[in-house]
């Protein structure tokens, strides 16, 4: 429990200074964008969230099987599977970069974009992110956190320092969403580096492929899942209601986001403890059960302070300009607080081999993409409905808990 409670301090604390930087990138996107560019750049930021299902799929894949390796001493296997890996990848990054600009035109009009430059960034950001999937998945693994949280802090002041000045340049849209693409190298080079350490030179053994495509699917669907829970709302505002209204709605995203995101590293950190413990054989509920506590800590206390001062958290946190969206920002906590702990939930039962409860999320969001396609009057009915999705979800969930826990 000592180790459980150190790691997830690390990764809290680490976790949440670099989420200072990324928060202040969001602060002044808000307040040197005007409401329809800062919608622009939400819905791509989600767009790209959406798109990226099959690198988080990949980073869930890869942390339990370096885990799992971990937990029984097969060094080797780890070198061998990364190396083989990121080969494999850097071919599908050109092949698959070159194929994506092909669909372009389609997402420009769907999300009622102006600069075609804007596409070719997310085709950069998606398929240059792969390789540090990869790379944040093994160090993952390896439950090396404290490399993990320097990662962190690398990409988010990174994305703040080159986003600011590309949009005080004139840039707009396409220079703040250029800045995830300029830190990717940065991160990149500074993980492969401790990798490199850790693993030593390439050794090349056969991969269990097929063990591992049977595992991809489910947490792919789980990636699929929870990435729509949070982000099919931004996108769907986005193409149906106003410019405004989307704007007002990005900028509660944005203060909703604090939350999931920043009890993230609590998911990041269970994950390859659980997994250890189940390939040792050991006791690993309350490894889950501590960081659930840790999880609903933090997300209760921003909920609380939202729900307390709303006015005043959205002028603070992101701008004036936004105020009208002040009264939404309560329930708007509420619904990304269960996207966290629905999040929290399907990593457990994945770590452990337990997939049922993905097929529940994937529906789950299936429901909120169809209702939201149906009814979007307004901002309230959208997250009204988007809150008792994930409601019914955290009910569903908790239930399979304790049967898991009972067996």
């Amino acid at each position: 429990m000592r180790k459980t409670l150190s790691f997830l301090t690390i990764m809290v604390g680490g976790h949440g200074f670099a989420n200072i930087g990324a928060y202040f990138y969001h602060l002044f996107m808000g307040r040197l964008l005007i409401p329809s560019d800062y919608g622009a750049l939400q819905s791509l930021i989600s767009l790209s969230n959406i798109l990226s299902v099959p690198t988080v799929t990949l980073n869930t894949v890869v942390a339990k099987f370096v885990s799992t390796y971990v937990g029984k001493g097969e060094k080797e296997m780890i070198s061998s599977l990364y190396y083989q890996l990121r080969k494999f990848l850097f071919i599908f990054l050109i092949i698959g970069g070159a194929l994506f600009l092909l669909f372009s035109n389609p997402i420009m009009k769907f999300l009622h974009l102006e600069n075609w430059v804007n596409v070719l960034i997310l085709d950069l950001a998606l398929f240059l992110g792969l390789i540090n999937f990869l790379n944040r998945a093994t160090l993952q693994g390896l439950s090396l956190f404290v490399p993990l949280t320097i990662t962190q802090f690398i990409e988010a002041f990174g994305k703040l320092i080159f986003g600011v000045v590309a949009v005080l340049a004139g840039l707009r849209v396409p220079g703040a969403f250029g800045a995830f693409v300029l830190v990717v190298f940065i991160s990149y080079g500074y993980m492969v580096t401790v990798l490199h350490k850790k693993l030593g030179k390439p050794s090349y053994r056969p991969l269990p492929i097929r063990a591992m495509g049977r595992y991809a699917i489910p947490s792919a669907l789980m990636t699929i899942g929870v990435t729509a829970l949070y982000n099919t709302d931004v996108i769907l505002v986005r193409h149906f209601l106003s410019a405004y209204e989307a704007g007002l709605y990005a900028a509660l995203s944005v203060l909703g986001k604090i939350i999931f995101f920043g009890t993230a590293p609590v998911v990041t950190t269970m994950f390859p403890l659980v997994s250890e413990a189940h390939a040792r054989g050991e006791r690993y509920h309350r490894i889950f059960l501590l960081s659930l506590m840790f999880l609903v800590a933090i997300a209760g206390s921003v909920t609380l302070l939202f729900t307390i001062l709303p006015t005043f958290m959205m002028k603070l946190l992101i701008g004036s300009q936004y105020l009208d969206a002040a009264v939404y920002l309560a329930p708007f906590s509420l619904f990304l607080s269960l996207c966290a702990v629905i999040y929290l939930f399907v990593n457990f039962f994945l770590s452990i081999h337990r997939t049922r409860a993905v097929y529940v999320v994937v529906a789950g969001a299936i429901v909120q993409a169809v209702a939201l396609s149906l009814f979007h009057p307004d901002i309230s009915t959208v997250i009204t409905i988007s809150l008792s999705v994930t409601t019914l979800l955290t009910v569903i969930l908790s239930f399979y808990y304790i049967s898991v826990a009972r067996s």
